[in-house]
């Protein structure tokens, strides 16, 4: 198969035309990249609205470790953060016992426009469809304002990982340097590359990982051993490696309620992120987190 390359050409200017400076007295530095929640997530008592966001890092933090942290605290199982860690305001962000920091802010639209929206940041290549999208800040424009922000990221970063097409079937093309088109039916939206850099970008839920919908019932607290409980509620499964939603939800009811702590072979449970895990290397399985109304 011959694949289009919509990379060609494609802009590249300095970043500090583009970025707001950080707030002035606190010692953080603006990340090049963006950071896209594409679910309604929360990290510790944060909440973190499904859209993008921009990381700003002391010097002795980088910006792409920054984007992983804030990928992990949303992991975390109850919002916990590491005990090194605390969540702090002006501005809003995490710092540790060592003085290294993070702020979290919404960005900015990428245009004047009422139908742009903040930039969006691949931070690997990927294949949308047949056409291949290089990494880099790309700014994203929609058809109408019926398809939120926040679906046009989620539908571009489904078919970029391939973990699904949530909304329907989509297809790309490219439509000029740098530049690809999404469509489905009377929907579309268009990505342009900005810029190279990617520093501080990243997803939640991550790549390799799907959000499976809408969302699944507990009808009793259950525990699992003598320190992990399922509460009654519902929850929200993210799965990751081969594991699909169909087997996840097939095989959760199963793992619930074991009071001696021994899961069926080869399931084990992961108490700090609240994962279920098929090997001890824990690269395929599902977690669990409270279902947030998306």
């Amino acid at each position: 198969m011959i694949c289009a390359s919509v990379i060609a050409g494609a802009p590249v200017a300095a970043l500090a035309q583009d970025l707001a400076p950080a707030p002035k007295g606190t010692g953080l530095t603006n990340c090049a990249g963006t950071f896209e929640v594409l679910v309604d997530g929360r990290a510790s008592t944060l909440s973190l609205p499904a859209r993008a966001y921009t990381l700003a890092t002391t010097a002795d933090l980088n910006c792409s470790e920054a984007a992983r942290l804030l990928t992990d605290f949303q992991r975390n199982w109850g919002a916990k953060l590491p005990l090194t860690w605390k969540e702090v305001r002006g501005p809003v962000g995490f710092e540790n016992s060592a003085g290294q920091r993070f702020s979290v802010a919404r960005a900015p639209a990428s245009g004047a426009s009422t139908l742009a929206c903040p930039y969006l940041t691949l931070v690997q290549g990927a294949r949308a469809g047949s056409l291949y999208v290089a990494a880099g800040r790309y700014r994203l424009g929609r058809s109408s304002t019926s398809l939120s922000c926040g679906a046009a990221a989620r539908n571009f970063f489904a078919l970029a990982y391939r973990t699904g097409d949530p909304d329907g079937s989509w297809r790309a093309q490219s439509v000029g340097s740098g530049a690809v088109e999404l469509t489905s039916g009377s929907r579309s939206f268009t990505l342009r590359r900005a810029y190279a850099a990617t520093s501080g970008g990243g997803t939640f839920p991550a790549r390799g990982e799907y959000r499976c919908g809408p969302f699944f019932t507990v009808g009793n607290d259950d525990p699992i051993g003598k320190s992990f409980t399922v509460s009654k509620g519902r929850y929200s499964i993210t799965t990751f490696g081969s594991t699909d939603c169909a087997k996840a939800v097939a095989i959760l009811p199963t793992l619930l309620g074991k009071r001696s702590g021994v899961l069926p072979a080869p399931w084990r449970l992961r108490r700090e992120t609240g994962s279920f895990v098929r090997s001890a290397s824990g690269s395929s399985g599902f977690r669990l987190s409270p279902y947030l109304g998306q």
